[in-house]
Order: C-alpha cells, then structure tokens, then sequence
C-alpha cells in the first residue's frame, strides 16, 4: 500500500514538472499542519449552520468478480450537531440523537463523512501526522499528509450483525496549496478482530466549497465507502452524494433523547 501511494506521488509530481508548474516549497511542514488543522476547524465550525440531503447509492460484488452490481438507493437527511452527525428520514425536519443503524437497518451503512471523520482526524491530539510532499489531486496542486490513528484513541467503530469493535485507522489527506482547504481525505481501518467478520473499511471524501445565500462552507460533496465482508468474500461500495443543502433554521428541530450506548462517529457496518 505504501509503495503503490509513493508511487503515485513521484508521477503526480513530475507530470507536474511537466507541464511547467514548480511545486510549492514547505519550509516548516508543522507550521503548515497547524494552518490546516485552524482552515478544518473553522469548516467545522460552519457545518452546525446547514443540513444536507443524502443520497446513498449502494453496490455490491464478490471479490473475485469485476463488476459492481447496483443493490439499492437510500436517502437521509444529514446535520452536524454537537460534534456528532445526526440523521432524519428524507423530508423530515426533526433530526433525533440516534444511531444510523436505527434508520437504516439492513445493508452496508456507515456515517462520519458529513463531519465526523473530519472532527477525529483533526481536532484533539488522536492522529500523529507526517507530511508526504506536494502533489496534484482532484485538479489542484496540494500538500500531502498522512496519518495514523490508534486504536485507544479511535472513535471507528465497525459494526457486523451483533459484532462490533472500536478499531485503529490510517489515511492520507490533501489541502490545496493556495487556500489551505480540505480537497480530499481518506481513511483505511484493516486491522479488525476476526470476530467482527469484516475484513476492510475504507472512506474517500472529496471537498469543494459551496455557496448558500451569503456564504460559502467547505462541503464534501461526494465520498466513497468501501467494506470486505470476510465470511461471504463479498465487497461492498457505498457512494454518497450531497445535494440540496441549506441552512438549519427552526423548520428543523434536534430532539436529544436517552444517549446510545455507542459512538456516534465513524461508522461502517457491512450486513447481510
């Protein structure tokens, strides 16, 4: 896995050279992680304001077979209230402190990448980082970081059937190299008890800004849920779309009820 991203880094940077662009030079890659983190922060200090339609195309395949084959559509509302994501059923105005689980019961499911995932990676001191270098992604010139999360500070929680374990994750992330903002950010959790029965998980957020009246709020438009069932060696893809979001005004109402007894962040559950 390193070596394939290395990889792509070195062709990246000289189709890069290619075309005449000289890659930023980053005297103090910690400095510039402190600006990133202070660009992520303030993006997640705006996301309380609007709420988001989310479409969930759901596939599926064995892992010895090429094609995807459409299983369903689900649709949610999506808000992020508290640090913590918070889910209504389509065209509803009351989003309530429960697990998506509860809403969408069968299938593979996870939640974090309206938020959350963002909020475990960079807020608090849960991920150590390394920079990587400059490169090009999603059509910008960008810096490069990797990282790591353990599993005794990791809220990723994978859930199977009645299996269920907190897990450590890895990942990368790219900011663009003039504004700082988020441009993409993956995670990976493959180190999951046996038990669990699920082999993989990964997410691939991708960001661009978007505007709503006055104002514009860093929005990951589109991600990618990836999960390996290990008893049926089936692979399951999620692809989620944002679309329709607005201000979260009075018409939407958060009811807090009895807390869950688990995690609300970072949630990928692959069921039968």
């Amino acid at each position: 896995m390193l070596i394939r991203l290395l990889i792509e880094f070195t062709v990246l940077v000289l189709s890069c050279n290619a075309l005449g662009a000289e890659p930023p030079i980053v005297d103090d890659p910690e400095i510039l992680l402190s600006r990133i983190r202070n660009k992520v922060a303030e993006h997640l200090s705006q996301l309380p304001n609007y709420t988001c339609h989310e479409v969930i195309d759901r596939f599926g395949r064995p892992l010895n077979s090429g094609a995807l084959e459409r299983l369903d559509t689900v649709e949610l509302e999506v808000a992020f209230v508290g640090n913590r994501e918070l889910f209504a059923r389509p065209a509803g105005t009351r989003f309530e402190e429960q697990s998506i689980f509860k809403i969408v019961s069968t299938g593979t499911i996870g939640s974090g990448a309206f938020g959350a995932h963002a909020e475990g990676v960079f807020s608090g001191d849960a991920a150590t980082f390394k920079y990587v270098g400059p490169s090009k992604k999603e059509g910008h010139q960008t810096f490069r970081y990797d990282f790591n999360v353990p599993q005794d500070k990791s809220h990723f929680l994978v859930r199977h059937n009645s299996a269920e374990a907190i897990v450590a994750y890895r990942g990368s992330f790219w900011a663009d190299a003039e504004t700082l903002e988020l441009v993409r950010l993956e995670l990976k959790a493959d180190h999951i008890p046996s038990y669990v029965e699920v082999g993989m998980v990964k997410d691939v957020m991708r960001y661009k800004p978007v505007q709503i009246r006055d104002s514009t709020f860093l929005l990951p438009y589109k991600s990618e849920l990836a999960a390996i069932e290990t008893a049926s060696g089936f692979y399951y893809m999620n692809i989620v779309n944002l679309e329709r979001c607005r201000e979260f005004t009075g018409e939407s109402v958060v009811k807090f009820g009895a807390p869950i007894d688990t995690p609300s962040a970072d949630r990928a559950t692959p069921s039968q």
